[in-house]
């Protein structure tokens, strides 16, 4: 499946569920523009949005179509498993990035899946807040 959305291309979102683990079922891709590629593997295990249960009511559930995709690309950077790269004429460049640019990332994708203003801010300021201790170093 693949979507496109402003200037990101989406391919092959799809989640599975073991037990209480979701997973992709197959690698997701997100293309940004013509130059940036972003990979997550096929099987990675995901929580969606690491929302606490008690704001659920207010931001919603962790598994929102709204933000899930960009919530996915988030965690696979948090645990080092996001291919993030950029191509140079003819090759792609894998880079590493730090933990800054994975929280600037997720607020990008989740403006451009139209997440309203309020809930991404509040999204992105909870990660700059309190994600430290979730991120695997480099």
């Amino acid at each position: 499946m693949t979507e496109e959305n402003n200037m990101m291309v989406y391919q092959g979102f799809s989640l599975g569920l073991n037990g209480n683990t979701w997973y992709l079922k197959e690698t997701y891709r997100v293309l940004v523009g013509s130059m940036y590629k972003l990979v997550c593997p096929k099987y990675m295990s995901t929580d969606g949005a690491s929302i606490p249960r008690f704001f659920w009511r207010i931001v919603g559930h962790p598994m929102t179509a709204s933000y899930v995709r960009a919530a996915v690309i988030h965690d696979a950077g948090y645990a080092n498993t996001l291919e993030w790269s950029y191509q140079y004429g003819s090759n792609w460049v894998h880079e590493i990035h730090g933990r800054k640019e994975t929280d600037q990332l997720f607020l990008m994708l989740m403006k451009d899946l139209k997440v309203s203003w309020w809930r991404r801010n509040l999204m992105y300021l909870a990660v700059r807040w309190f994600g430290r201790g979730n991120w695997t170093e480099r």
